[in-house]
């Protein structure tokens, strides 16, 4: 899936170059969890923790509409996706499924206790939409969507993907086996979805 700026696109703020760059993270973000049968769970720690740090960066950038016509924007994803997702996560993480407790800006005295499952599925979720959104191109609805997704960044799910990012950065470099046969895969199966996260890194 494409999103790279057109000469003819009109000069407004859902097509400049942050958000287009967010919104092909955050789609490879949704391609990683939707293709877990293919990755052993090593392989799952290690790409879905390259790809926040990266959407952590684009979403840091992305710029919050000041104007917005307070519509009401479409779902797609309903509950059965949901928890369809998060099962997936949490079967393929196994033994190393962890619960961590959750500090929001919006409550940061009252701590609630949620899974990593959860923090990548409640993420996923908000991305999925965001993205149907712009697919659709009502310039108005991606408008609402933007300042949605950029606030929910700033309330809860930035929060989140920052509590994944410090569990697998343990895991990653800890003395820590992450290695999990029954759900190893042929090396080749991978290879492609996690090259165009190691060029970015190395380009």
């Amino acid at each position: 899936m494409s999103f790279e700026k057109e000469n003819n696109l009109p000069d407004k703020l859902i097509y400049t170059k942050e958000v287009i760059e967010f919104v092909t993270v955050a789609n490879e973000y949704c391609v990683l969890l939707e293709s877990l049968e293919s990755l052993t769970r090593e392989q799952f720690i290690k790409s879905t923790y390259k790809i926040l740090t990266l959407l952590h960066l684009k979403s840091l950038t992305l710029p919050k509409p000041k104007d917005i016509s307070n519509i009401e924007t479409e779902t797609f994803m309903n509950e059965a996706d949901w928890h369809f997702i998060d099962n997936n996560i949490s079967t393929k993480l196994g033994s190393m499924e962890t619960f961590n407790d959750l500090r929001e800006p919006i409550i940061p005295d009252n701590p609630v206790n949620i899974s990593i499952s959860e923090c990548l599925t409640d993420t996923y979720q908000d991305l999925k939409d965001f993205i149907q959104l712009y697919q659709i191109g009502n310039e108005d609805a991606v408008t609402e969507g933007l300042w949605e997704c950029k606030n929910n960044f700033e309330q809860i799910w930035g929060p989140r993907i920052i509590i994944v990012m410090k569990e697998f950065h343990n895991l990653l470099f800890g003395n820590i086996d992450l290695s999990n046969e029954e759900n190893k895969k042929s090396e080749q199966q991978s290879q492609n979805s996690e090259n165009w996260i190691n060029d970015i890194f190395e380009n």
